[in-house]
């Protein structure tokens, strides 16, 4: 009596949901931060539904088994313009962004009443190695510290700390590719000893990033300057609120969110650039995380001119040097110095879109354009994460997950937001997979 209760009243509850990423599925994540009816949870351990949204690649499958069978009895998954597996039971496949946050709530609701039944897991239920008995000890190795009981290998003091030199255990393990506080698809490998990072090594590249469509018509003619700006002003902001989530500002990563969704000309960054001072943000992010010269080259955009390179395509265009445009930099080329620059690009775009409107301003060049993620003439911006390898260790865990949060380090796609996949077939659900 008293369980059915309380799944009773968990059923009118908010929906604890676990989003796991694909391609394009950061849009979906997005929609359903602004739901009150939807709880976008951190971990798989505190959801009763499973998001898959978008199109997970293949070599990610077995991550996202693991990630499946990690939560907890009742629970469910649901699919967002993706292919659900054909031998998964209860299965729904939602196309329409409007539709998902009811499906979700339907799902979980009838979850919870016991109309539904629970997803069943997909891996055998034992350890990834055989342990138990092996060793001195039955530890699962030789000796009285070696081994990787249920999989997991025990700290063991092997290297010298990079920081101090003082001898700490050091721990090995995996993260991604649906970890949220890397980019959608990144994985990596790391070491720590204590909350130092001593090894970082990317394994899995995340997903090429889709931007608004005007980049890709302005590669080819003249658009209006006024959407240009409000598209990469956009762009930023999402990347804001992602950041202000990490930190724990779950109301100013949604005051970022909505200025995000009503952008206009007559939009102002001024309220929202007070509030985040008065937060703490920029101690939360000082120090760490400086790029060098050709490190800061090597990613563009932004990120080079939050180290005091002021490249930017759109000096070149006569129609920006109408409007007086000229590169606004920073000189340290750390984290904060990247979350100034952010905002301060965010308040200069917002002015050249008013400018720019008012005056009927369109781009005059052709075939190269200033994208978001950094400039685009005869290549688009490649994949810069095996920049982390060399930039994240010697750091301290919380200063590392800051600097990757400040790094718009994903690749370019070849398709805007919102196009269609380009034909490629979908792979069978028994492809191989990366060990994450």
């Amino acid at each position: 009596m008293a369980v059915n209760w309380l799944h009773k009243l968990a059923a009118r509850g908010s929906v604890p949901v676990f989003p796991v990423l694909g391609k394009q599925g950061d849009s979906a994540l997005r929609h359903l931060a602004l739901s009150p009816q939807i709880e976008l949870v951190d971990s798989p351990r505190h959801a009763s539904v499973l998001l898959v949204a978008g199109e997970v690649p293949a070599d990610r499958f077995e991550p996202l088994r693991r990630v499946h069978d990690q939560l907890p009895y009742p629970f469910t998954t649901l699919w967002f313009r993706s292919e659900p597996w054909p031998h998964l039971e209860h299965v729904a496949r939602i196309d329409e962004l409007d539709d998902l946050p009811g499906a979700l709530v339907t799902a979980h609701r009838e979850l919870m009443e016991g109309r539904r039944g629970s997803a069943h897991r997909l891996l055998p239920d034992e350890p990834p190695n055989p342990w138990e008995g092996e060793g001195d000890f039955g530890q699962g190795g030789e000796g009285m510290m070696g081994g990787v009981p249920y999989g997991r290998p025990m700290a063991m003091n092997m290297e010298d700390d990079v920081r101090d030199g003082l001898t700490l255990d050091s721990l090995t393990f995996r993260l991604g590719p649906f970890f949220l506080a890397f980019p959608p698809g990144m994985a990596a490998e790391i070491t720590l000893q204590g909350d130092l990072v001593q090894t970082w090594k990317t394994q899995l590249a995340p997903y090429p990033q889709r931007l608004d469509d005007i980049y890709f018509i302005a590669r080819q003619q003249p658009v209006p300057i006024a959407e240009v700006e409000l598209a990469r002003a956009r762009h930023h902001l999402y990347r804001l609120f992602h950041a202000l989530h990490l930190a724990g500002l779950e109301g100013l990563g949604l005051s970022a969110l909505r200025l995000a969704h009503g952008l206009s000309t007559s939009s102002t960054l001024d309220g929202l650039r007070r509030a985040i001072s008065r937060s703490g943000f920029f101690r939360l992010t000082a120090g760490g995380g400086a790029l060098g010269p050709e490190q800061a080259r090597m990613i563009g955009g932004p990120a080079a001119r939050a180290a005091g390179i002021g490249d930017d395509l759109r000096s070149e265009d006569a129609g920006y040097r109408r409007l007086g445009f000229s590169p606004v930099c920073q000189a340290e080329g750390d984290t904060r110095a990247r979350w100034w620059q952010l905002l301060a690009e965010i308040d200069q775009s917002l002015h050249l879109a008013r400018l720019a409107e008012r005056d009927e301003v369109h781009t005059e060049l052709a075939g190269s354009i200033e994208t978001p993620r950094g400039p685009w003439s005869e290549r688009r911006p490649a994949d810069a994460s095996a920049l982390f390898d060399e930039l994240l260790p010697g750091l301290e865990w919380g200063d590392a997950l800051a600097t990757v949060a400040s790094l718009d380090v994903a690749a370019l796609a070849d398709q805007p937001v919102g196009a269609q996949p380009s034909g490629e077939p979908r792979a069978a659900e028994g492809g191989t997979g990366s060990d994450v």
